[in-house]
């Protein structure tokens, strides 16, 4: 019994992503699996996620699912507003009671934390047309 119980504990660590700071390096290796997610999570318990897989991405909200190939422009656009939001993250705020983003693939796991209050979001979605509105 105790071999079972210590198998799973192992699983379950291999089979969750490890936190890492918010740097570029890290940022790096998750944009280089070419299959990630970058999540913005409200300080109300809101999840709004634009996943990456291959050429397409996937937008997931309380809205229908949508999915859609990506173009280059937009992953420059992309790739550019997640730089400014790393720009801004700030180690005084506690992302269970702010708004986050979190920058994740099946190895490791970013959470940034903006230190100003974020619109930006819902700018990238008008952007990149995937707002339902």
């Amino acid at each position: 019994m105790q071999k079972i119980i210590i198998f799973i504990s192992v699983l379950c660590c291999i089979g969750c992503a490890r936190s890492v700071p918010p740097t570029p390096e890290n940022i790096n290796k998750i944009f280089a699996s070419k299959d990630f997610t970058f999540e913005f999570n409200t300080s109300n318990d809101k999840c709004r996620s634009i996943s990456f897989r291959n050429d397409y991405l996937v937008y997931k909200s309380d809205a229908p699912t949508l999915r859609r190939g990506i173009t280059y422009e937009e992953v420059l656009l992309i790739n550019d507003y997640i730089q400014k939001i790393v720009h801004l993250h700030s180690n005084a705020l506690d992302p269970d009671t702010s708004s986050h983003y979190i920058i994740k693939n099946t190895a490791y796991k970013v959470v940034i934390v903006p230190d100003q209050e974020d619109y930006y979001f819902d700018v990238l979605l008008k952007t990149l047309k995937l707002d339902t509105l």
